[in-house]
């Protein structure tokens, strides 16, 4: 479903923040008419990063460098006992489903238009990406940062997008207790998470090298990424933590 967009913004160019702020803009009108009947729903996304990083001036322009082209959607999960209920707010809404993806995942996941916005949906009480990532479903409208960050670190295939996504949020003082939690338990999430830590760095060196960003303003960012990347590979690991084949596929397609 992540390859699925109705508009070519790959041939456009388009002003980033501001089709971000009309985004949020949206996707807060969408989750404050979805309050108002009970339907329980937490954006994450680009727009989730965006409303978390927003009053940071480095991270925005973090999130602009690698969205040149402009954002694709605006992303929900929405618990799934409240999936029929968020349906008829998003139909009030004057939104249109995609009928192909309705008819064939219309339990698991949706896709609505309306103009030129997507509104991409996934009907679940975890993140089921690369990997399973409970929720802290009590954070209020996005998910918090943590969630946030871990919905990047947890990527198998992770774009420059993404991990401009985990620099931009590391900007930030962000709890490390779920992320060292979940990667003692789960080897493979421990091996995608270290992987795209290091990833992030070498980012980072190449955004100074390049004299995109100082060395100063990123250099908290470097210390934090290597912390966390020490302290993830210390920590205690679990007994379900079991290294798999060299050749063995440790992450889901979805």
């Amino acid at each position: 479903m992540s390859e699925i967009s109705p508009f070519d913004l790959q041939l456009r160019k388009v002003d980033v923040i501001k089709q971000l702020d009309k985004s949020l803009d949206e996707a807060k009108r969408i989750y404050d008419a979805c309050s108002k009947e009970g339907v329980k729903l937490l954006l994450y996304g680009s727009v989730g990063i965006y409303s978390n990083v927003k009053e940071n001036k480095i991270a925005v322009e973090l999130l602009r460098l690698y969205r040149r082209n402009g954002i694709q959607d605006i992303n929900f999960i929405v618990k799934p006992e409240s999936r029929d209920k968020f349906k008829e707010v998003i139909y009030s809404l004057d939104y249109t489903p995609y009928i192909h993806l309705e008819r064939t995942l219309g339990q698991i996941a949706g896709m609505f238009f309306k103009e030129e916005i997507t509104v991409k949906v996934y009907y679940s009480d975890e993140m089921k990406f690369s990997h399973i990532i409970p929720i802290n479903w009590n954070s209020e409208f996005t998910f918090d940062r943590q969630d946030l960050l871990l919905s990047k670190l947890q990527m198998h295939f992770p774009t420059n997008k993404d991990l401009s996504d985990i620099i931009a949020l590391m900007l930030f003082d962000i709890p490390e207790d779920k992320v060292l939690d979940l990667t003692s338990r789960d080897w493979g999430l421990w091996k995608d998470v270290t992987s795209n830590l290091q990833k992030s760095r070498e980012l980072v060196s190449k955004l100074i090298t390049d004299e995109i960003r100082e060395r100063d303003e990123l250099m908290p960012v470097i210390s934090k990424l290597v912390k966390l990347h020490g302290r993830i590979m210390n920590s205690p690991k679990q007994k379900s933590w079991e290294p798999m084949p060299e050749d063995a596929k440790y992450w889901r397609d979805f």
